[in-house]
Order: structure tokens, then C-alpha cells, then sequence
């Protein structure tokens, strides 16, 4: 996580201010502080940014952010990360959505929200939101409330939590009270601000709709496939490395769900090159395009196991859709 913008920063925890002229200034900043990403915004006015280090490791930052911005970390920015950070954002104000790995979760003032710094995500501000965001390793978090980096999933503090409001408390009145203590007592602080982190995002869980721990895993491993489907050279060993989890367990999973993994990978690659040129919009799309967006880089390849699975060439079957419609 040390980057020219990071070494910079003082240690809490009093938060320093940011300089963030544009959307691009603010981009730049959170791409140091939070995760490289892009930013879209209907307001010339970025919002406002303070940031510092945390005395036992870690940043806590606080962003204002305008109505209707999109903030995206897609797998292109965040190729270089390793490191297997918690990122937990407490809403101060405003509303909005995150979603990773295909859990969407709406959130509105006063929620608390979770998800891995790595891996791909979104945030959609609808009215003008103010966070407190905090990105921390997974050692910190864990203690005893989350076992292992692979478990941890995207998560939404529950509402009605009175452990929610005791953490709501602490950044109300506790985190503002330490700018005066001593670093052994604001480093105490900050683990026991963290441990109620990850007390709030343990009792999260327990309401969790999917009952069966490998039905979420094997979700998480099929949205991951999806997102990587245009990787030619796409791996186990890919997407091990992108879950957090063993090659073995990749494997086992795809075996529970009655899958070998090359076969499930071209049948899903397949469907997506046939969705695309069943679709009137991608008409002037090259086959040869359309094969490489699906992950296929033979030609002929593509061809045969496309003829095999829907009884027709790639192009011919697309010359039998037009001239159905």
C-alpha cells in the first residue's frame, strides 16, 4: 500500500485534507489511498478528500462525494494488487449501491458496508454521500470473527444491529476524542474501532440468505469466470489467485456442481459468442471479433466448437438470424 501520496500522509487519528481540484485529481487520490479505479461524474465539482495513515497499518479517509458518481475498480486496475486488504465504508451521509462479485447492496446513512480491496467493484452514489472508509490487511480484521480470506464476502452491516450503533457511536464520538492521545492509546483505539469492524460484518453474516457456504463459493467462482471470460490463456491457477483460495478447492467446486473446469469454461464462452451474434446491436461486429471478446484466439477453433454445440458456422448462423428477422 506505500505510494508517494501515502508516505506522505501524517498518522491519525486526525484526518488531513486532500488537495483535489478536478474528478482527475480525485481519482489519482483514491487510486494511492483506496484502489485504482476510474471515476464518472455528472458534477464538475469533485467533493472533498482528508486521509491518514493508522499508527498499527492501514488508511482511514474520509470523501465527500457528489449525486450521481460512479466510482469502478475493474480487473485492468487492480492486475498489480496482492495484498488481501479489507476495505469497510461507513455511510456519514447519503445514499447509494456497491456491488462486487454480483452482490448488490443499496445503502443509505448510517449503514456500514464491506468488500475486498482487490477484486473488482462498484460504487454508485445516488444523493451526495460522505464516507468514512477505512482499508486495512486481513490480519487486522480477522481476529476471531472471520476465519480465512476465502470466506469473506460482501456484506452489509444489518440495521437493526445495536453493535451498529455502538460502531456509529465510536466514529461519532470516540475517533474525534484521540487526536490528543498518546500513539500507544490511539493504536489500542484503532484495533478496538477494528474489532467492532469486524463484529458488525460477523453478525452480518448470520442473516446471510444463502445457507450453503459452497453455493456462495461457487457463485463468487462463476462471476469471476464471467468477468475474465475474455482472458484467452485464462487458468485455474487465475482464478485461485483472483478468489483467494487453493487451485484444489477451484477444482473441487467445479466438481460438486457436476462441472470439469475446460468444458464449463468453452461452454461459457460459447454462450457468450452466441449471445452476441444473436444480438441486432453487434451485427456490424466481426466474427473474428466477436470470438476474441468470448476468449477464443483459433479461429478454427471457435468455428468447429460453435457448429458442434448450435448446428451451424458462426457466420452462417448469424446470416440465418438476419434473415429470419
Amino acid at each position: 500500500m506505500t505510494t508517494s501520496l501515502i508516505s506522505r500522509l501524517p498518522y491519525g487519528p486526525a484526518l488531513h485534507p486532500v488537495s483535489v481540484f478536478s474528478v482527475h485529481h480525485l481519482k489519482y487520490a483514491l487510486d494511492d489511498l483506496v484502489a485504482p479505479g476510474d471515476i464518472q461524474s455528472a458534477d464538475s465539482f469533485p467533493g472533498t478528500l482528508s486521509a491518514c495513515r493508522m499508527v498499527g497499518g492501514g488508511i482511514m479517509l474520509m470523501a465527500s462525494l457528489p449525486a450521481d458518481t460512479m466510482v469502478r475498480h475493474e480487473w485492468q486496475h487492480l492486475s498489480d494488487l496482492s495484498a488481501d486488504d479489507v476495505i469497510a465504508t461507513v455511510v456519514l451521509a447519503g445514499t447509494g449501491s456497491v456491488s462486487q462479485h454480483g452482490i448488490d447492496l443499496q445503502f443509505q446513512t448510517g449503514d456500514v458496508f464491506y468488500r475486498k480491496a482487490r477484486l473488482p467493484s462498484a460504487v454508485r452514489v445516488d444523493q451526495a454521500c460522505r464516507f468514512l472508509l477505512l482499508r486495512f490487511s486481513f490480519g487486522r480484521f480477522s481476529g476471531a470473527h472471520v476465519k480465512r480470506f476465502s470466506d469473506f464476502v460482501p456484506s452489509l452491516a444489518r440495521r437493526d444491529s445495536q453493535l451498529r450503533q455502538a460502531l456509529w457511536q465510536y466514529v461519532e464520538h470516540v475517533l474525534p476524542s484521540l487526536a490528543s492521545s498518546s500513539v500507544n492509546t490511539v493504536h489500542h483505539a484503532e484495533q478496538a474501532f477494528i474489532s467492532l469492524l469486524s463484529a458488525v460484518y460477523s453478525e452480518s453474516q448470520q442473516c446471510n440468505h444463502t445457507d450453503n457456504k459452497t453455493d456462495i463459493r461457487w457463485e463468487l467462482l462463476v462471476s469471476t469466470l464471467d468477468t475474465l471470460l475474455y482472458e484467452p490463456d485464462l487458468t485455474v491457477t487465475d482464478l485461485s489467485r483472483a478468489l483467494g483460495i487453493s487451485t484444489r478447492l477451484v477444482h473441487r467446486l467445479f466438481e460438486l456442481n457436476g462441472h470439469r473446469y475446460s468444458s464449463y469454461l468453452l461452454s461459457k464462452r460459447l454462450a457468450r459468442a452466441h449471445a452476441d451474434l444473436s444480438n441486432p446491436q453487434y451485427a456490424q461486429v466481426p466474427v473474428s471479433e466477436i470470438a476474441y471478446r468470448a476468449g477464443f484466439n483459433n479461429a478454427s477453433h471457435f468455428s468447429r466448437s460453435f457448429k458442434q454445440v448450435y448446428g451451424a458456422a458462426p457466420s452462417a448462423y448469424r446470416s440465418a438470424g438476419a434473415l429470419a428477422a
